[in-house]
């Protein structure tokens, strides 16, 4: 039997290229992919026979034929692909995965691609390897619609650069689907923000960022501007104040070296309520404060911005900030393509509305679970954490609610809050089981922030590759300065 490879995109530090070697097991191709006709176990079954329809702007042409699946996960985030890899190691191979991108990486770490990290250095893996590891299914695709009485999905078309199809509508059916799509940041309807400002929703949006940080401090540089290189970052949340501990002390742009000769880097926060990061414990928002302030982040509630131009922000009580790069980070809303799917029900804030179980409201065969779905009366916080929960959570009750049983409902359990700064520090606070919560700072709240992520890699890699990877990044942090080699 051929060996295959899983190759895990770390950053390559000096010569240390990694790569695990596995057999997968000889029933894997045939239980996680049901369509290439080499048999089904389990959940999953063919059916070339039921036709499906095409929704507005999904596709182009006639009804196609229908392919079915047990369990169809959309959306390969933090909650997303731990669900797909769970229900795998528990023996349910008739699982599919689907994502628009080919590789995750872990959204928490998202702000530090966005400050020059490259994707290996987040440890960004690939969906295909990871499928080929665990035995389920991936396919790559944009969900377009859902029709829960046909239990069937509609992908979008793929279109080329030039307009032309590459890959065509797909149909998929299921005996359940679970929505892991994530959310968005909105614009509010503030004026210039889609033109001028810069989120952070995807790796994309990393990179779009960290370029135009690098070309801007280029372009500041060759004016011979001596004013500082501004940076206004709307909203205080963990996205806005990670990002600007980072990028206020860690950054370091790929146009201009060594870092001496870079200008001079000024960041602002801007917060519209009279709070600084709202809803977090005052001890923990005071200590994150001080330590930005510590390192020359200016910090602005009771701002809210009322337009954004190409080189400053504008408030409602009309002050005026600078701004040569401007990052919108402000509230989260679910995505848009909720809006185009009638038969399920969406709150304002366009999330899917789904009961305790995470069913959706209007149909027992649609789950969702993350940033795009919101329990009405005990919502969990749209963080990678509750995703995590809520995909344990799913492991376990949907092989329940396939055997015919009635699923049991999801109980967010809050483990605490940990950001990283950059050269500002870690702070956190972890919730006790038997005593007082306890506030974490420096070193010990950044092992901690670590072993979140070490926890993730555990998952998805399995406790012998998810601990050398963890040792490959412990030694790649001793070695130097970061390296992208081509």
């Amino acid at each position: 039997m051929v060996s295959h490879q899983l190759v895990l995109r770390g950053v390559h530090r000096g010569n240390l290229l990694k790569k695990f070697r596995f057999r997968p097991p000889q029933t894997t191709l045939q239980r996680a992919c049901p369509q290439a006709g080499l048999g089904v176990v389990g959940w999953g079954r063919i059916d070339t026979g039921r036709p499906c329809g095409s929704p507005a702007g999904a596709m182009t042409g006639g009804p196609m034929n229908v392919r079915s699946e047990g369990v169809v996960i959309v959306g390969g985030g933090a909650g997303g692909l731990e669900l797909a890899i769970r229900l795998a190691k528990a023996g349910h191979k008739d699982v599919l995965l689907i994502d628009r991108s080919a590789t995750h990486v872990w959204k928490p770490r998202l702000h530090e691609l966005a400050a020059g990290f490259r994707r290996g250095e987040v440890d960004e893996l690939d969906y295909a390897g990871l499928a080929e590891h665990w035995g389920f299914g991936f396919e790559r695709g944009e969900l377009a619609d859902i029709d829960p009485e046909a239990r069937t999905l509609t992908l979008a078309e793929w279109p080329e650069d030039d307009g032309r199809v590459r890959v065509p509508g797909r149909c998929i059916g299921y005996q359940a689907v679970v929505l892991a799509i994530g959310g968005v940041t909105p614009d509010m309807g503030v004026e210039g923000v889609l033109e001028h400002a810069l989120m952070l929703d995807s790796e994309a949006d990393a990179e779009r960022l960290f370029e135009r940080f690098s070309t801007g401090l280029l372009a500041h540089r060759a004016g011979q501007r001596s004013d500082p290189f501004h940076i206004a970052i709307v909203g205080s949340g963990a996205t806005g104040v990670e990002l600007a501990g980072l990028l206020a002390t860690e950054a370091r742009a790929s146009s201009v070296a060594p870092r001496e000769c870079q200008p001079r880097v000024k960041v602002t926060l801007l917060e519209a309520t009279d709070t600084f990061m709202p809803g977090m414990e005052d001890e923990v928002r005071q200590s994150i404060r001080k330590r930005l302030l510590n390192v020359g982040i200016d910090i602005h509630t009771e701002q809210q911005v009322s337009r954004v131009d190409r080189d400053r922000l504008t408030t409602d009580g009309g002050d005026e900030f600078p701004a040569d790069l401007t990052i919108w980070a402000a509230g989260r809303v679910g995505p848009p393509v909720a809006d185009s799917i009638d038969a399920l029900a969406t709150n304002k804030k366009r999330q899917w509305r789904v009961k305790p179980t995470l069913q959706s409201v209007d149909s027992d065969h649609v789950f969702a679970l993350g940033d795009c779905s919101v329990i009405d009366d005990e919502p969990a916080p749209p963080t990678a954490q509750a995703a995590s929960e809520q995909a344990e959570h799913l492991a376990k009750e949907l092989p329940r609610f396939l055997a015919g049983e009635t699923p049991a409902p999801f109980v967010y359990e809050d483990k605490g809050t940990l950001l990283s700064l950059g050269e500002a520090g870690s702070v956190g606070e972890v919730k006790g089981w038997f005593a007082d919560d306890v506030q974490l700072r420096g070193r010990l709240a950044r092992a901690a922030y670590q072993g979140l992520q070490r926890q993730h890699q555990f998952i998805l890699l399995g406790p012998l590759k998810g601990t050398a990877e963890a040792l490959s990044d412990v030694l790649g942090r001793s070695v130097g300065p970061r390296l992208k080699i081509h």
